[in-house]
C-alpha cells in the first residue's frame, strides 16, 4: 500500500472509531456537569478529538475547521431537500439558539451538503436562511465531502434515480469545543431545551 493509501485508511479508521464512542455513548451516556439538569446527557464519556476539514462555505470562500476561533462548532451533515431529519435538527438548533440569547452567537452550526449536485451555494445559502442567519453551509466534490464524512464516523449514501432522489445520512449534530475535542454528539431527538442546555455547559466549562 502507498503511503497516501496508508493516510486514508487511518483516516477511515479514526472515522469508524468516533462513530463507535458516539453509539457508545447512547449507550452508556457520560455523566456530564449538566446530565442532571432534566432530559437525558448526550456527552459522550470522554471528548475524542475532532477531525479537521476543508471545504467551501456558500459564499463560496474556503472554509476550514481552524477558522472558527473562539466558537464552538456544531457539525451536521444533510441535505436541503431532506423531507425530515435535516429541517427538524436546524429548526431544533435555531430554537436552541433563541433560548440561549446572546450566548448562541459563541456557536457556529456548520451544515455540510451530503448532495452537491442539488445542493449550490445559493440554494444553501436561501435554505440555511430560513433557519438561522448565522448558519453555514459547506460544499465540495463528492469525493471531498465523504472524505470529511468518513473522518467523521458519517455516512451518506443516494437512494433512488432520476432528480427526486433521496439521501440516506447519519442523523446526529457533532460539537466540537474550543480546544478541538468532540464532547457530546446530539442524536435527532434532541430537544431544544436539551440543546441549550448542554451548548452552555461546553461554553462554561471550556472557556
Amino acid at each position: 500500500m502507498t503511503r497516501m493509501g496508508w493516510v486514508r485508511a487511518l483516516q477511515i479508521l479514526a472515522g469508524v472509531l468516533l462513530g463507535l464512542v458516539a453509539a457508545l455513548s447512547l449507550l452508556r451516556p457520560g455523566r456530564s456537569p449538566g446530565s442532571g439538569e432534566g432530559g437525558g446527557s448526550h456527552f459522550l464519556a470522554s471528548p475524542v478529538p475532532a477531525p479537521a476539514f476543508a471545504l467551501t462555505s456558500h459564499h463560496g470562500k474556503p472554509v476550514t475547521s481552524g477558522d472558527f476561533p473562539g466558537k464552538v462548532l456544531a457539525v451536521f451533515f444533510g441535505y436541503t431537500s431532506c423531507p425530515d431529519v435535516c429541517p427538524l435538527t436546524l429548526s431544533n438548533l435555531s430554537r436552541a439558539f433563541g433560548e440561549m440569547g446572546e450566548t448562541g452567537e459563541r456557536i457556529q452550526v456548520l451544515l455540510i451538503s451530503v448532495d452537491p449536485h442539488r445542493d449550490t451555494r445559493e440554494r444553501l445559502k436561501q435554505y440555511l436562511e430560513l433557519f438561522h442567519p448565522s448558519f453555514l453551509g459547506l460544499t465540495g466534490t463528492e469525493e471531498e465531502i465523504r472524505a470529511v464524512a468518513d473522518r467523521f464516523g458519517a455516512h451518506f449514501a443516494r437512494q433512488g434515480t432520476g432528480e427526486d432522489y433521496t439521501v440516506d445520512h447519519t442523523a446526529r449534530t457533532f460539537v466540537i469545543d474550543r480546544l478541538g475535542q468532540i464532547p457530546l454528539t446530539f442524536p435527532v431527538t434532541a430537544t431544544p431545551g436539551e440543546m441549550a442546555r448542554d451548548l452552555s455547559r461546553i461554553l462554561e466549562d471550556r472557556s
